[in-house]
């Protein structure tokens, strides 16, 4: 398969900046990329912004079933004509806004969890992220290439700058590592930061206390909604139902949580016996409307 350059002036065309286009030069750098998600025979992986194929053909040599998902029309025609030479059998190319598949249906179209593999464009990459989460149920595994700052906004824990609402519904919904940094010399053109490659392997069974992934979310958004309020502040100033001073210190109290304590230092476990409380608060005022 040709070198991305050479696939461009064969094209006629520089990359999109709208479109956040960097394309990954290094072959041997995608292979690796590729192996991480294990990718083999009975797989179903879902390539998010295929680009010029440099992670396509690896992954279509390896047994799965790809589905390329990219939104450039004329790199869509590119890729089929390419993948009809290597093993067109193997590889789906579909012409979309990866913000527009929808992962449920599909799900239930191959009836198995998939494989997420992909190069975020950096203009869209927190809400691709929060699409996957989201969408956790109907997904396995995926490793994703993320602008560093991104990056490490999911791997970050309680306590970091950095520690927000991405950092815990990625942590709520599967165990994170780092694969690899990658420089910009790495890409066509070169992007002005660094980026790293991720692997999120989701969890089959929900954390407990077992709570809702909405009231988590909803949880979490209130919480850090005033990063430089206290908890019990940043809950009260927040749109979080018509939460009132004794219906907080209740919820923190009983979730053992103290109320000047900051958002960005409660670990995981205590967001989750955060939500639990305000979603059972939710649950009877529900009742007490419907009486």
């Amino acid at each position: 398969m040709m070198s991305p350059k050479q696939a461009l002036k064969i094209l006629g065309r520089r990359p999109t900046k709208g479109l956040g286009q960097h394309f990954l030069i290094h072959q041997a750098t995608a292979e690796k990329i590729a192996a991480a998600i294990h990718p083999g025979p009975g797989d179903v992986v879902v390539e998010i912004g295929a680009g010029l194929g440099a992670l396509t053909l690896p992954l279509s040599r390896s047994g799965a079933l790809v589905i390329a998902v990219e939104v450039d029309a004329e790199l869509v025609k590119f890729l089929r004509k390419q993948f009809e030479k290597e093993n067109g059998k193997e590889v789906k190319i579909e012409c979309m806004d990866i913000l527009e598949l929808d992962l449920m249906e599909l799900h239930g179209q191959f009836q198995k969890k998939m494989k997420i593999i992909g190069n975020l464009p950096y203009n869209i990459s927190s809400p691709v992220m929060f699409k996957l989460m989201e969408g956790a149920d109907y997904l396995k595994e995926a490793v994703l290439m993320l602008q560093d700052e991104v990056a490490e906004r999911v791997l970050a824990g309680p306590g970091n700058k950095d520690y927000g609402i991405l950092s815990v519904m990625v942590a709520y919904h599967s165990e994170c590592r780092r694969v690899m940094r990658l420089k910009p010399s790495q890409f066509h053109p070169p992007p002005k930061v660094d980026s790293q490659v991720i692997g999120l392997l989701f969890r089959d069974r929900p954390l407990t206390p077992q709570v809702e992934a909405s009231w988590l979310l909803q949880t979490v958004k209130a919480a850090f909604s005033h990063r430089r309020k206290t908890l019990r502040n940043s809950l009260l100033a927040s749109k979080l139902g018509n939460l009132t001073p004794d219906l907080v210190n209740g919820v923190l109290q009983e979730a053992s949580i103290e109320a000047n304590r900051r958002p960005e230092s409660l670990t995981l476990e205590e967001f989750l016996r955060l939500a639990k409380g305000l979603e059972e608060i939710g649950r009877t005022k529900l009742v007490d409307e419907e009486k």
